[in-house]
């Protein structure tokens, strides 16, 4: 639904409407914060009950603690004058539970008691009592287990708590003492310890009016340390894997845990009653699972929604009625006014408007009457001004037309008129394609498809220049300047142009383009003078290197003959030989220096993506296999990748990393640092040296052909490596430069472009 949807209605529904949403809004909001305050406080009751719950089920447990602990301790006495036949028993059979007459002590000491021999596992390995012949208290009661170790090295009486039997749950009294040897532990226990009601842990009285006080609690169970559920003081295995290793965690722990239930809207909450006393081994804490309901909340929370709803909806009903009843009393006079205004809108300037009531509309009287005369002021000053305009169009020295998205003429000034050689009436209602646009211009240009272009897509045609004709048939250029005009609802209906005659411009820039044409063909051929001069030279190259090298070989060859043939010549006549050969292979370096220098000229970059890492790592590899450069240090730091010749980039590297090597490897220490770094936004490369280094006033020499700075004799060299290295990097379009300081060292620096 559009906003058109909601136009053309009387004011005073929009005031209703607004004002029924506002009291929606309001009435909305005060339920949902009652239904909110409501939910709050219910939950808070809900939670203070489940507390007195537990608090009462607390308290309850431990009084009863207290009291069987009394009824407990009175029992420890009879138990303890039962040990001494117990262990003459164990002393006759020579520490052998095996070979105890058990039956016979028992009989000794009364009959009501049942005897047990525990080993060093916490086995059960000798009994009165066949039920639990072999129970490994390690399984059944590991902390138990653990207790019973303390006392097996250990010694005296240590009497225990009531407990329920393993078999069969039934409730009885044990005591322990270690065997002299310590090897076993003598129990003694009463069976059918049955306390008094009153010290009995579960009162199912107390159960009852807690389930009565707390509506939200719908099942209560009690479990106790070995992990069974305890009925009536009776201790009942649990079948449930899942709730006995629950059970076992919330006993290790020793903490309360609140899970939610399996049934919707329930939650489980397990209560960990501490009643350990580290006095016994046995612990008698217990579990409570107390299961909660939110059903009550639930049904409460529907009540007070329901109330709260009905008690809204008669507020929102008696509120809009007296609503409407002011809003129509209010807006009556505006109605009046509006139809005031409506005959003003129809071209009545003159009919006056009512006169209201009240201070705003008294107010809005005035300003509407005031805009009435201001109106008929700017429609005077507009009709002067839409003179002016006229006369400035018509006596512009400019061509001014209007055209419509079909390209059909619907204005001309006078200028435009004359220029193009029309009467008005030959162009008005005309298309301005084979009126003052031919259909295509003289470089092909299909310009009718570029004025109904221009239409669609005006902003691509803001400035543009075309070919046009007058009406003798002859072309003219124009450059045009567009712009485009909208209605109100922002659709372009007309194309409004101005131009200007530049056709003695485009006939300038026609002879300046043949110009350019005649200056590139001289250019061509210089490049291919320059072209046939560069082939001259390489053969040039290529003989000057053949020719030199034949003798150069001879010269070496025959010195090294000469050398061996004559082993008897004087010392000083073998050193002029091999410093002979020696400068025969010094001319051959230098022979292949300069041919590498020159093709430089000649070669074409073939720029990639290239790692200069791998390429260091190459070079390095070779250097380290001479042993003269065996204790040369090689620091590489991180070479990013760049655009660059692969071929000639390693030479560079291979130039520079040799340099570094010659004039570092005679320190004590010689260090080469290969790195980059970046300056002033760009990525520099640098090889670094601690070597002998120079004085920088010879910084501008060093790239020059054949200089060196050094003695040849001390270190070898052409002297054109780093020449040749200059030529690599500006042939890249970077640039490279020295820093050197005197036996401090030197590093070259250098970017690719």
């Amino acid at each position: 639904m559009g906003k058109d949807a909601f136009r053309g209605y009387p004011f005073s529904y929009y005031l209703i409407g607004a004002i029924f949403l506002i009291l929606m809004i309001a009435v909305a909001g005060l339920i949902g914060i009652t239904y909110l305050s409501t939910h709050r406080t219910l939950d808070e009751n809900a939670e203070l009950v489940k507390l007195q719950s537990e608090n009462n089920i607390v308290s309850h447990f431990r009084s009863k603690e207290e009291a069987l602990r009394y009824y407990d301790e009175s029992l420890n006495q009879q138990m303890e004058v039962a040990f001494p036949a117990f262990l003459q028993e164990y002393s006759r059979a020579g520490g052998d539970p095996a070979k105890m007459d058990l039956e016979a002590v028992k009989q000794k000491i009364g009959g009501e008691m049942d005897l047990y021999v525990i080993d060093d596992a916490a086995t059960i390995v000798a009994t009165t009592y066949p039920r639990e012949l072999g129970l490994n208290f390690s399984e059944f009661a590991p902390y138990f287990a653990d207790y019973l170790a303390g006392i097996r090295i250990s010694s005296g009486f240590f009497p225990d708590r009531i407990v329920g039997e393993k078999s069969t749950g039934e409730l009885r009294k044990f005591a322990y003492m270690p065997t002299p040897d310590h090897r076993y532990i003598l129990e003694v226990g009463i069976s059918n310890v049955t306390p008094p009601l009153k010290y009995r842990y579960v009162d199912e009285n107390l159960l009852r009016k807690v389930k009565q006080s707390n509506p939200y609690l719908v099942n209560v169970r009690i479990f106790d340390s070995t992990l069974r559920q305890s009925i009536n003081d009776t201790p009942v295995e649990v079948r449930d894997p899942a709730l006995t290793a629950l059970l076992r965690g919330i006993f290790t722990n020793r903490t309360t845990l609140t899970l939610p239930s399996s049934s919707e809207g329930n939650t489980v909450k397990y209560l960990f009653i501490d009643l350990k006393d580290a006095r016994y081994g046995s612990d008698v804490s217990r579990i409570v699972e107390l299961t909660y309901s939110d059903q009550p909340i639930q049904a409460a929370l529907r009540e007070s929604a329901l109330f709260l709803l009905s008690l809204g909806l008669a507020a929102l009903v008696i509120c809009s009625l007296l609503a409407i009843i002011v809003i129509r009393t209010l807006t009556r006079p505006i109605g009046t006014m509006v139809q005031d205004v409506n005959r003003i809108a129809e071209g009545d300037l003159d009919h006056p408007i009512t006169q209201p009531i009240s201070q705003e509309l008294i107010t809005l009287e005035e300003s509407i009457s005031s805009m009435v005369a201001r109106l008929k002021t700017m429609m005077a000053d507009l009709k002067a001004e839409e003179e002016q305009y006229r006369t400035l169009v018509q006596s512009a020295n400019s061509i001014i037309l209007r055209f419509d998205t079909r390209g059909n003429i619907t204005f001309i000034n006078d200028y435009a008129r004359k220029f193009f050689g029309f009467d008005t009436e030959e162009m008005i209602g005309r298309n301005v394609v084979g009126t003052i646009v031919p259909e295509f211009g003289s470089n092909g240009e299909d310009l009718s498809f570029k004025i109904l272009d221009l239409a669609v897509h005006p902003e691509k045609y803001e400035v543009t220049e075309n070919e046009n004709t007058k009406k003798d048939g002859s072309r003219v250029w124009i450059a045009w300047t567009n712009q485009p005009l909208f209605d109100e609802k922002g659709t372009i209906v007309e194309i409004l142009s101005i131009g200007n005659d530049i056709t003695r411009l485009q006939e300038a820039e026609r002879e300046i383009q043949e110009l350019n044409n005649e200056l590139e063909n001289r250019v061509l051929e210089r490049t291919r003078q320059l072209t046939e001069v560069n082939k001259n030279l390489e053969s040039f190259t290529y003989t000057i290197s053949h020719d030199l090298r034949a003798p150069l070989r001879a010269i070496s060859g025959y010195s090294s003959l000469l050398m061996q043939d004559l082993k008897d010549l004087p010392e000083k006549d073998q050193k002029y030989l091999e410093s002979l050969r020696q400068n025969a292979h010094e001319m051959g370096r230098l022979i292949d220096d300069l041919l590498a220098f020159s093709r430089l000229r000649m070669r074409t970059l073939e720029k990639e993506t290239v790692q200069p890492s791998v390429m260091v790592r190459e070079i390095l590899r070779e250097i380290r296999k001479d042993p003269a450069f065996a204790k040369v240090e090689f620091k590489v730091g991180e070479l990013p990748p760049c655009q660059a010749d692969p071929g000639l980039l390693k030479q560079v590297y291979a130039n520079l990393i040799g340099n570094a090597v010659k004039y570092s490897q005679k320190r004590a220490a010689p260090l080469v640092e290969i790195g980059s770094l970046t300056r002033d936004g760009q990525l520099m490369y640098f090889v670094r040296d601690n070597g002998i280094g120079f004085d920088m006033k010879y910084s501008e020499k060093i790239f020059g052909v054949f200089e060196r700075l050094q003695n040849s004799d001390e270190y070898e060299g052409t002297g054109i490596g780093l020449s040749i290295v200059h030529r690599i990097v500006e042939m890249h379009g970077g640039r490279i430069w020295v820093e050197s300081e005197v036996d401090k060292g030197t590093t070259f620096y250098f970017s690719c472009w």
